[in-house]
């Protein structure tokens, strides 16, 4: 329960966190994106009913960060990122019994995948609104670089969750046993 709270409040700092990390000059100034690597570990660590209700919290809080309207055209509206954050975590949970026996590398992997879809399905989206396609050098970093930084920013979000208590016992998870 306390994880699962934390879980919640982590999607919403990492929300407001994103908007305030500087982007990355040896990537053509992609940014950094926490908020599928916290939705990562939600979707594995969470029992599927629970993943749900955290998919669709995690998207509307991303729907309204990048929503995105040009003149009088909404370009990223509401809803799509619902929809792929269910889509993903529902991919994810497949991953789930080797997620709880501590294999930390299936949290790392997903962040990647998932940054790097929800980035392409962004940009494709933008592209048919506006009825073109460029794809440069800055575009391919801008959407391959998140995803890279995932890779390396999922470690240490796996293991500061499993630092906290598990559920009432207060037993910490170790390894992906629970410790006396």
């Amino acid at each position: 329960m306390i994880r699962g709270i934390i879980l919640v409040l982590a999607v919403y700092a990492a929300v407001v966190a994103q908007e305030f990390l500087p982007s990355i000059p040896f990537l053509a100034g992609a940014r950094l994106l926490v908020v599928p690597v916290v939705f990562c570990y939600g979707a594995l660590w969470m029992p599927f009913p629970a993943m749900l209700g955290f998919a669709l919290y995690t998207g509307l809080l991303s729907d309204l960060s990048v929503l995105h309207v040009v003149g009088d055209q909404v370009e990223i509206g509401l809803g799509w990122s619902m929809l792929f954050y269910v889509v993903a975590g529902t991919f994810l949970h497949a991953a789930r019994p080797l997620f709880l026996e501590g294999r930390w590398e299936v949290h790392c992997l997903g962040s990647a995948a998932v940054t790097l879809v929800l980035l392409v399905g962004q940009y494709l989206m933008v592209c048919l609104r506006r009825g073109s396609f460029l794809l440069d050098g800055a575009v391919f970093w801008n959407i391959t670089g998140p995803a890279l930084a995932a890779l390396f920013l999922a470690p240490p979000v796996y293991f500061f969750f499993q630092l906290l208590p598990e559920g009432a016992s207060g037993r910490v998870r170790r390894g992906g046993r629970l410790s006396p």
